[in-house]
């Protein structure tokens, strides 16, 4: 069962405990409850973490974190889209959240999301998660944007591939929209969804409005529910490349060299120049198995991708 992660701030610091505490004792309830004491600490959370919901306290000023705020308060009046009477029944409120929140995964499934899979970490999972969301969506698309591809060799030596992968190149950086057909064209001749990998002096020729260009082209059209995007670290000089994706979804490794890695990441991320990207990174831990695996299935549905 999928549970959904959900914060509540409120300034009554007994019903924020006792609410979390019957909410996650209840093991049959598909939601898990963070509490937090203040705006702060639900920022900071959410850097790290996924919230799917807030709680929050009609008395507390919200800020920009992302995530849909459904508002408490203590007036029955106030109740409706926006606010829930605080002093009812949990399992009503529960029920409330996860109406709209599968009313919301819904849209979402529906819609046609960009990811791009980074991560300063090496062998973190990130190749894997990358073809494990395409795995599990049908209508998906790969993109494998690695400097040293272990499968470039073996579809180069295919000589359709070959002239396809110079079309596609072509229209890109010309931002021509007969990419469309090309990618057609190079799954017919590959098979395959994970197809493209871009040889290392073509991803250098990559700037921001070639990116921009062809994730706004792949939404408009609404060929794909997922298009991801697989980035090696040495390939991107610029990190506001992935600027027009969803979400971007950085791997790591729990011992200290990968926290190093990553926090030399997040201090990279402080410029303010980067202030619109870092708000669409997610941290994850990669489970090590296969990319279509069941494990690797459920974290992808667990993770909300």
């Amino acid at each position: 069962m999928k549970k959904y992660r959900v914060g509540i701030c409120d300034g009554d610091t007994g019903y924020v405990v006792g609410f979390m505490e019957y909410v996650n004792m209840n093991k049959e309830m598909p939601v898990k409850v963070s509490a937090f004491s203040g705006m702060d600490a639900v920022l900071d959370f959410a850097k790290n973490n996924r919230l799917d919901l807030l709680l929050l306290d009609e008395n507390i000023e919200s800020k920009d974190a992302g995530i849909r705020v459904l508002g408490l308060t203590d007036r029955k009046e106030y109740s409706g889209e926006d606010y829930i009477y605080k002093y009812q029944s949990v399992y009503k409120i529960i029920n409330l959240i996860v109406s709209i929140l599968d009313d919301g995964n819904k849209n979402v499934s529906d819609a046609c999301m960009v990811y791009g899979i980074y991560s300063p970490v090496g062998r973190s999972g990130k190749t894997t998660l990358a073809k494990g969301i395409c795995f599990n969506y049908k209508e998906s698309i790969y993109l494998g944007f690695e400097a040293y591809s272990t499968e470039i060799s073996n579809l180069f030596k295919n000589q359709q591939y070959k002239e396809l992968y110079e079309q596609f190149m072509y229209y890109l950086l010309s931002k021509n929209v007969l990419i469309l057909e090309t990618l057609k064209e190079i799954i017919d001749v590959t098979g395959r969804r994970d197809f493209i990998t871009l040889k290392y002096m073509d991803l250098r020729q990559i700037e921001q409005e070639h990116m921009d260009w062809l994730v706004n082209l792949l939404r408009e059209k609404h060929l794909y529910k997922r298009v991801v995007f697989d980035l090696e670290p040495g390939i991107i000089d610029d990190l506001n490349i992935m600027i027009s994706f969803d979400m971007v979804f950085v791997p790591n490794l729990n011992n200290t060299y990968s926290e190093s890695k990553i926090n030399s990441f997040k201090t990279i991320l402080s410029d303010k120049k980067y202030s619109g990207l870092e708000k669409k990174i997610k941290y994850v831990e990669v489970p090590n198995c296969a990319f279509n695996s069941k494990e690797m299935k459920d974290f992808i549905v667990q993770d909300g991708m």
